[in-house]
């Protein structure tokens, strides 16, 4: 049977067994297994699928992961979170919609220190939820801003998908890191103006708190000092080329172990609790990329990618409506797979045919991210949501999907302007200094 086939034979298999409900890692791996198996032999599809994993977890870039997950723990511990809502809270709280906007700017400073979006979520969702009911927002709008909120954590840097994305499709984990800066500070922005309009038209869906005075917002700028720091550390070094992306997070989990040192000694068992999490979070990402690796790999002996690359160039189709479809497979898988996965799954798949097409790998791996974090706010899968229905257990699922209803037409916006305008991803890392 042709190799082209074979793959597109297991693909399909591959689809069945996550659409069952079977784990990522495990149904993938199966799927690899197999297909190397009847395309090469066991003998060296075993050998393959063996030494595949190790080969590829054990890269020193990899590190970047667990010391970028531990960063956000330790800044979580140091209150950082709750330190950034309430410098937030001072300067916005009396606009139209002041304590959601609040909300979106204090995830987005929680990001900076933070790359995974349902960790932001639960966070956030402790520590604005609470503010949010007790001024009388709409349901919506409370937990539609936070929900949104956490996804900036998959585009502010440091991106836990966008370092997953570097190592797949070898690129530059330091300039994608670097690419995701502006993109994220938009989405702040337009979310906030989204809903600063929203409540100006409508008062009761979030009405202003009373007004402090500007002594009171001055002292509360201290709050930003910590992310300010990690910031500083992590990307500061990264764009002046004096460290790599894993050395900049050694640093950065450093900074924030020093900044939540006091707290971890009045907490027993912080530190440890800590270290677990970290390990567990590594432990499921690791997994994925495990099993992924090896179906990629057999998927590689196929043939497929080249040969759908080579297709689509030979249509004389126009590269931005390619792009907008692709775009837009990426928006319905989002709403059945997870971002890990799904991105591990497709990026080999679709990246021949950017390249062949001659879009920037960085400009697309922004974009895919972006595709990513519409689908942790939307139905049926929407994980974000799924996390925040943990805190917010007053209010129902519907309520919160409809809520962040209007944050995927923002997104949705930004998508088109990232498009149009990819300057706004490429200066950044364009200027960053390399040794």
């Amino acid at each position: 049977m042709d190799p082209v086939n074979v793959g597109i034979i297991f693909l399909g298999v591959l689809t069945v067994f996550l659409f069952s409900g079977m784990r990522i890692a495990f149904a993938t791996a199966i799927c690899g297994f197999i297909g190397l198996w009847v395309l090469r032999g066991y003998a060296p599809a075993a050998g393959l699928s063996s030494n595949i994993p190790h080969g590829h977890l054990a890269s020193y870039s990899l590190l970047v992961l667990p010391l970028f997950i531990m960063m956000g723990y330790l800044a979580y511990f140091a209150g950082i979170t709750r330190d950034l809502f309430w410098t937030a809270r001072q300067w916005f709280g009396h606009l139209p919609g002041g304590l959601a906007i609040a909300t979106i700017f204090g995830s987005a400073g929680f990001a900076a220190a933070c790359g995974a979006s349902t960790a932001s979520a639960a966070v956030m969702g402790k520590v604005a939820l609470p503010e949010l009911q007790k001024y009388g927002y709409d349901d919506k709008i409370s937990t539609g801003s936070i929900a949104a909120g956490g996804t900036m954590a998959t585009m502010i840097p440091p991106s836990v998908l966008m370092v997953i994305y570097g190592f797949i499709a070898e690129q530059s984990i330091g300039a994608l890191l670097l690419a995701g800066i502006l993109p994220g500070l938009l989405e702040a922005f337009s979310y906030s103006l989204m809903l600063y309009l929203r409540c100006k038209i409508d008062p009761k869906l979030g009405p202003p708190i009373p007004k402090v005075s500007l002594e009171v917002r001055l002292k509360s700028l201290r709050g930003t000092s910590g992310i300010i720091i990690l910031v500083i550390l992590v990307m500061g070094s990264i764009y002046t080329g004096i460290s790599t992306p894993t050395e900049a997070a050694g640093v950065g989990a450093f900074g924030a172990l020093v900044l939540a040192f006091p707290r971890l000694l009045k907490t027993k068992g912080a530190f440890r609790g800590v270290m677990l999490e970290t390990a567990r979070a590594t432990a499921l990402i690791f997994t994925i990329v495990a099993g992924v690796l090896i179906f990629v790999h057999f998927l590689g002996f196929t043939g497929m990618p080249q040969a759908l690359a080579n297709t689509i160039v030979h249509m004389d189709v126009n590269p931005t409506v390619v792009l907008i479809c692709i775009l837009a497979l990426y928006l319905v898988l989002g709403m059945f797979l997870d971002g890990i996965g799904m991105l591990l799954l497709t990026v080999p798949i679709v990246l021949p045919v950017i390249e062949e097409l001659g879009i920037n790998p960085i400009v697309f791996g922004v974009l895919v991210v972006r595709m990513i974090e519409i689908g942790l706010i939307t139905p049926p899968v929407g994980l974000n949501v799924y996390v925040l229905r943990g805190v917010a257990k007053n209010v129902s699922m519907g309520d919160m999907f409809r809520g962040c209803g209007w944050f995927v037409f923002v997104d949705l916006i930004n998508v088109a302007i990232l498009m149009m305008f990819p300057a706004i991803i490429l200066i950044i890392p364009d200027t960053m200094i390399t040794n």
